[in-house]
């Protein structure tokens, strides 16, 4: 037999044995194909060899609707920061849900949010609240295109802003489109989707992260910038952290030429310290967009900046404000959940110290061991996030990322689901939640499926 066949049947065995422990999973989904396209509400649910279905999630375990439980290091997307279902989130939703669960106008309970939010983080006088991640950055752009007056963003290859037509080009992943590319020094803006508005992504230049010749293509196009977004750590482009100086001369630059900074904090906010990313970095961007923990486990989006940044959201003291509306905006049983989560956060500061000890210990023995037993493995992250990637580091972009293993990494992941491990393709989270051991058995999960892979010839 081939290497290439006996490797093929090896992970489709590992198929086999994650379809035969989760019967009712594989069922489920399988109903919902019928009635909703590949049988997911988003892409990003969609796993090998099919997506798991979830009953319940407490703490730090989630179980699929076989009951088998997992140890959850995926947090909902990194939302779940106190882990799941914690009992001062339930109890604030339970107080709130005699109120109303929906009123489409203001109510007492925004200021204590909103004041809470702007007291916490350095770079936020005012805030204002939406329902998800990929309305955050499109309003955030729309601002920094209203104030600076030109028609250009820069985003970073690799840079995952949700989906909108502007930011959903050159997120980096390996594909038909790779060769596209261009150098790296000067990536190519390559659209992730049909049917994105070609008027909206052609008015995007694209960076290449962690790389001095960002700041020579910003001043190429100084003229007609009007903002340059930036994770300050790639999530999806596999857990990969800015240096702080390249943050710094970012900064530096954009100031030069009177562009916006706005640092895409949906991950990082309020997960890298109680003020996020510039917090922790240091540097304070003009505006910022928020998702994922500051919702509570619910729907959730933000934009918050300096007095003067979000100026042209004073609709009633504009006349040339921009246009942002929802429904759902500051729905109460966020407002509820999103306050007790940063009340929290706010209050006991030492729980970072903690997932920061934890998120460095997993890449300190990873690597460690990656080192001592000659895998080609690099673990990488900052703070709570963290990711392993299939190739010798280092890795500082999402070009380097693309190096890895694909065969490995395929292997990887049925290994983590086959043995009780819930985490994404590209980024895992610590949470308040977690113990200890809890971090001794993610540990031990990497390194037997790295012993596994290499007992089968794999990698």
């Amino acid at each position: 037999m081939a290497d290439e066949e006996r490797i093929a049947k090896l992970l489709n065995t590992y198929r086999d044995e994650i379809r035969a422990k989760s019967p009712k999973s594989f069922s489920v989904w399988q109903k919902n194909r019928a009635v909703m396209p590949a049988g997911v509400g988003s892409l990003f649910r969609l796993a090998d060899p099919f997506p798991m279905v979830v009953k319940r999630a407490r703490g730090a375990r989630i179980w699929d609707a076989d009951e088998n439980e997992y140890l959850d290091f995926m947090l909902g997307f990194s939302v779940m920061i106190l882990g799941n279902a914690p009992p001062e989130v339930e109890t604030a939703i339970r107080e709130a849900l005699p109120r109303g669960t929906h009123y489409g106008q203001c109510h007492e309970h925004e200021y204590a949010f909103a004041k809470l939010f702007c007291d916490m983080v350095p770079g936020v006088d005012k805030v204002t609240f939406c329902n998800s991640g990929t309305e955050a950055t499109m309003y955030a752009l729309r601002l920094a295109r209203a104030t600076v007056g030109r028609p250009l963003i820069a985003k970073f290859e690799g840079g995952y802003h949700g989906t909108h037509d502007l930011l959903a080009v050159s997120l980096g992943r390996p594909g038909p489109n790779a060769e596209l590319c261009g150098p790296v020094e000067d990536p190519a803006v390559i659209p992730e989707s049909p049917g994105l508005a070609e008027g909206a992504w052609k008015d995007t230049i694209v960076l290449p992260y962690n790389h001095p010749s960002a700041f020579e293509k910003i001043r190429r196009y100084a003229s007609r910038l009007a903002g340059v977004i930036v994770e300050p750590v790639l999530g999806a482009g596999g857990t990969i952290p800015a240096s702080k100086e390249f943050l710094i001369e970012l900064r530096r630059i954009t100031r030069e030429i009177g562009a916006f900074l706005i640092f895409d904090e949906i991950i990082t906010g309020f997960r890298l310290a109680p003020g996020g990313a510039q917090e922790f970095y240091g540097v304070i961007p003009d505006v910022s967009a928020y998702g994922k923990v500051a919702g509570g486990g619910l729907p959730f989006g933000a934009v918050g900046g300096t007095a003067e940044a979000m100026r042209l959201m004073e609709y009633d003291m504009e006349p040339g404000s921009i246009l942002m509306a929802g429904t759902f905006n500051g729905n109460p049983l966020t407002i509820a959940a999103g306050t007790a989560v940063l009340r929290r956060l706010s209050q006991e500061p030492q729980l970072y110290a903690r997932m920061d000890a934890m998120g460095e210990r997993f890449r300190t023995e990873i690597n460690r061991f990656a080192q001592e037993e000659d895998f080609p493995a690099t673990a990488t992250g900052v703070g709570s996030m963290f990711w392993m990637h299939t190739l010798r580091g280092p890795v500082n972009d999402v070009r380097d990322a693309r190096r890895g293993d694909p065969t490995a990494s395929v292997g990887l992941r049925l290994l983590y689901r086959k043995n009780g491990l819930h985490i994404s393709p590209r980024h895992g989270f610590m949470c308040t939640a977690h113990t200890d051991e809890d971090i001794t058995q993610l540990i031990e999960i990497h390194k037997a499926a790295m012993e596994e892979l290499r007992a089968q010839g794999v990698w």
